[in-house]
């Protein structure tokens, strides 16, 4: 029988398929909810593609038998965090007057600091 061959590993396979499905899916309505505003949002939430991403990404980081380290994804994750929270500390910081430029670098290499603490 296909299911019980020890070479097909069809749960890891599904919360993969699971996941990269409703990440994608997440970042496309939402994507296209702010081009047009309501047009996803009317019907159902966009945030539904977002739970079933964490609930399958778990999944899917419980039933790996082997860690593979990708130090290049690791970094590249680590930098779009860094920008994505330069961008929303310097567009939420206009009361910290001189101080916003400097709280935006701190937030820019926090990322890369929290991913070498980490590794160590």
């Amino acid at each position: 029988m296909i299911w019980k061959s020890p070479t097909l590993h069809a749960l890891p396979t599904l919360c993969k398929t699971g996941f990269i499905v409703s990440i994608s899916s997440y970042v496309l309505f939402w994507t296209t909810d702010l081009l047009v505003p309501g047009f996803v949002s009317r019907y159902f939430s966009v945030h539904l593609f977002l739970a079933a991403a964490i609930v399958t990404g778990v999944c899917w980081s419980l039933t790996l038998k082997e860690y593979e380290e990708q130090p290049w994804l690791q970094l590249l994750v680590a930098i779009l965090l860094g920008i994505l929270a330069c961008v929303i500390v310097w567009n939420s910081g206009e009361d910290l007057g001189g101080y916003r430029l400097l709280v935006a670098a701190v937030a820019l290499c926090a990322p890369l600091l929290i991913l070498q603490l980490l590794k160590e």
